[in-house]
């Protein structure tokens, strides 16, 4: 669906339903300071005016952006002293999350949605707050989900370095740790970013919030897609390991090991190595191994997910997981592993690994 208009939407606001409480436009005559339309909040025999910002879209960016034109708006009302009543702020958009609403909350700024969503806030006399209805306005916009897929490995490349010079550089950066994009989607994931306030767009393109960003790639993360596993045990694994890093070299196949003890304590197990590989059957060329499920010391799942292999680090002659990818699935898995994945937080905050 297309962004709605700012027509459209105050079209749409005789029609919101925000039970108890009615809600109405009322015009007001061209001699007036504070603008040509204010909103009248009314329940039972009460009713309180209120000053409206319009949003096409409220990311956070843009919240940030309302609030600020609504108190310039309120100082001008109140210099002129144009009306008796007391004008309230409130920002109507087409859908606002909970994230949202607590930032007015916190600012004890009203704002209503076309969706059914809403806090409305008047100090010592109104407060009600309605949250969890559907966004009825989805946008259509070409990358709906930049926290997944090849569009997450320009969130994900500001783990490896949090400040570019460019976006060109924030590109080549992609590129140099192994992963396949275009320029056009770097500008559009970025865009995106800034309006989330995760990313500044200055004289240089950097990182805001670490913190939330993390967050966001934990909600939307998913496993690799899995072509196919093998399980198994190695008749000498030590030289097994080296023959699959040696076929993975000449035969130009990407791989990593799993393995979260490298960047966290990990609870003592004796659970077999695990392996990505994009060809198990080339992986394995000449390895002299048995699959099976007894006592296995060597586990191998192919998979062509790009984000398994960005980043990847290559120590002793083997390519090994990328700490936020090794973070991301702990974090999606049982208790004890997001425990290890809790412990590290901080190390990828602060860049440690």
């Amino acid at each position: 669906m297309r962004r709605l208009t700012e027509k459209q939407i105050w079209d749409r606001v005789r029609t919101i339903d925000f039970e108890p409480l009615k809600i109405s436009l009322e015009e007001q005559k061209s001699n007036k300071a504070n603008g040509d339309v204010r909103l009248v909040i009314g329940w039972k025999n009460n009713s309180e005016y209120f000053l409206p910002e319009i949003l096409g879209q409220a990311t956070p960016k843009q919240i940030d952006l309302g609030i600020f034109r609504l108190e310039k708006k309120s100082k001008k009302a109140d210099e002129k002293k144009a009306v008796s009543e007391n004008l309230f702020p409130i920002i109507i958009a087409p859908y606002l999350n909970e994230r949202n609403l607590k930032r007015l909350w916190d600012a004890e700024i009203s704002g209503v949605d076309l969706s059914g969503n809403g806090v409305v806030v008047v100090p010592g006399k109104l407060f009600v707050y309605r949250a969890g209805a559907k966004n009825k306005f989805p946008s259509n916009a070409p990358i709906k989900n930049i926290f997944r897929g090849t569009s997450s490995l320009c969130v994900r490349v500001f783990f490896a370095k949090p400040e570019y010079e460019n976006v060109g550089e924030v590109l080549d950066e992609i590129t140099a740790r192994g992963g396949k994009t275009t320029l056009s989607t770097v500008s559009k994931v970025l865009r995106t970013l800034e309006e989330e306030l995760l990313v500044g767009k200055g004289e240089k393109v950097r990182l805001l919030d670490g913190k939330k960003m993390l967050v966001f790639l934990k909600e939307n993360y998913r496993r690799p897609n899995e072509r196919r596993r093998l399980i198994g045990k190695c008749a000498d694994l030590s030289k097994a390991l080296k023959r699959m890093a040696k076929n993975a070299q000449s035969k130009k196949i990407l791989y990593v090991r799993d393995d979260p003890a490298r960047y966290a304590v990990m609870p003592s197990g004796a659970s077999p190595i695990k392996i990505y590989t994009e060809s198990i059957n080339d992986f394995v060329e000449g390895v002299d191994y048995t699959e099976t499920t007894r006592f296995p010391d060597i586990e191998l799942i192919e998979t062509d997910t790009g984000s398994v292999y960005f980043d990847r680090r290559k120590d002793q002659d083997f390519y090994w997981l990328s700490p936020l990818e090794t973070y991301l699935e702990l974090a999606n898995e049982g208790k004890r592993e997001q425990e290890t994945a809790d412990a590290m937080i901080k190390g990828l905050l602060d860049f440690k690994y």
